[in-house]
């Protein structure tokens, strides 16, 4: 038998009145736009409001409030099958809702393409996408801030401690910035030479290791080069070495075991040099919608453009472009950035967030911003030959401050360190 889209929603909302804390399973795949009828998305309203304020949704206390709701809500609590199934109602409920607006989108996307529009495609992909995101709300009380917050972390301690971000691959960062977060816009930049790329490339290893998916949008290193940083970290071959073809014999079985090593790792790269705004959406949406991606790596910011606005414009465009698609595809976005050459002339040779080139808004936008030393670079005679400094400078999660990590140049890999005085 159907189960139609009036039963799935009857049999919801009779489930949520007789428990209701089953609204928290459900609240984000659902919302009062997803229901068929309007007294349905009232009833779904005055529940939600009620208990994500503290307070019991029943007939009663529903009708209290909006009269005309009093018998539709007595009768769906007396008929529903039960509250154990509300998950499974929540889902057809859901799915019903895409598939009419699936269709709405196909009628529109045809009209648009009929009239020659501009963008009809990017516009309907874009409206897809939008029908897998899940709901948020956006109006709350302070209570309610409170209650949720609470939940947040029960669930944490439920969690017994276990990393709530994707991991970077470094245990020793992980434990200052918890990860990286969900929505998240994380900027690391540094002077040319100091490995950012590297960083990025080990971040987005460990985040394949742990399931995360990712993707990488590479507007700076074409995709073979990336290859062979990929075949180096994984076999421990020189990258120097691979590329000149100079190494052993023997050196064949570590490249053979190296590959079966990054194979399985699922992870998606766009190599353009010149990638536009525009276009970096667009590929991020596909593949988070074809792939699921977790996270989105950028290499690097100030080379994205946006066409015919000025430098400093452009940048600026750029950052919120990428905030917005963290939120919008609610995947951590990290992105590779430049530093100011100034930096070269000052004694203390660390850059600082406001060392960030062209664009102050990176700045404001970024929720984490990593600054990436390494003292070697300039100083031959260093004690700190292999060391790199991960400063943080800014980190809405927790603290700020320095992280010491292993370089090894040979394979341009990041690593903790070993040894307790760093």
């Amino acid at each position: 038998m159907t189960v139609t889209p009036t039963f799935a929603e009857e049999a919801l909302l009779g489930g949520l009145l007789l428990e209701n804390d089953r609204l928290h399973d459900v609240a984000t795949l659902l919302s009062a736009d997803h229901f068929t009828s309007a007294p349905r998305s009232r009833l779904f309203s005055a529940i939600r409001d009620r208990v994500l304020a503290g307070e019991p949704a029943d007939a009663v206390t529903i009708g209290e409030l909006h009269p005309d709701l009093y018998d539709d809500a007595i009768e769906l609590a007396s008929n529903v099958p039960g509250s154990s199934a509300v998950l499974t109602y929540a889902t057809i409920v859901r799915e019903n809702w895409r598939r009419r607006e699936a269709v709405q989108i196909g009628l529109e996307l045809s009209s648009r393409a009929r009239a020659g529009e501009e963008g009809a495609v990017d516009h309907a992909v874009a409206a897809l996408m939008a029908l897998n995101a899940t709901v948020t709300e956006c109006e709350y009380t302070g209570k309610q801030a409170l209650q949720l917050a609470w939940r947040e972390v029960e669930k944490a301690y439920a969690n017994g401690g276990v990393l709530p971000g994707i991991t970077t691959g470094l245990r020793g960062l992980d434990d200052i910035l918890g990860g990286l977060h969900d929505s998240d816009l994380i900027i690391l930049g540094a002077r040319p030479a100091m490995g950012k790329t590297a960083f990025m490339g080990c971040m987005a290893e460990a985040a394949a290791d742990a399931g995360k998916r990712p993707g990488i949008i590479s507007a700076e290193q074409p995709v073979v080069q990336l290859g062979l940083r990929r075949l180096s970290a994984s076999s421990g071959v020189g990258a120097a070495h691979l590329r000149a073809g100079k190494f052993e014999e023997e050196d064949w079985g570590s490249l053979q075991a190296g590959i079966a090593k990054a194979m399985p790792r699922d992870m998606w790269i766009y190599d353009r040099s010149a990638v536009t705004l525009d276009e970096l959406v667009a590929i991020a949406r596909k593949w988070k919608h074809a792939h699921d991606i977790g996270v989105l790596y950028i290499d690097y910011a100030q080379r994205i453009t946006v066409p015919g606005a000025d430098r400093i414009t452009e940048v600026s465009q750029v950052a919120r472009g990428m905030k917005n698609l963290a939120r919008d595809l609610q995947i951590p976005v990290v992105s590779l950035a430049q530093v100011i050459k100034g930096v070269d002339s000052r004694e203390d040779k660390r850059p600082r967030a406001g060392d960030l080139a062209n664009s102050d808004e990176l700045t404001r936008e970024a929720d984490q911003i990593l600054m990436l030393y390494r003292d070697e670079v300039y100083n031959y005679e260093t004690r700190d030959k292999g060391i790199a400094e991960v400063l943080i400078e800014k980190n809405r999660h927790g603290p700020t401050g320095l992280k010491r990590v292993a370089f090894i140049e040979k394979t341009m890999r990041f690593a903790d360190l070993s040894r307790e005085e760093f």
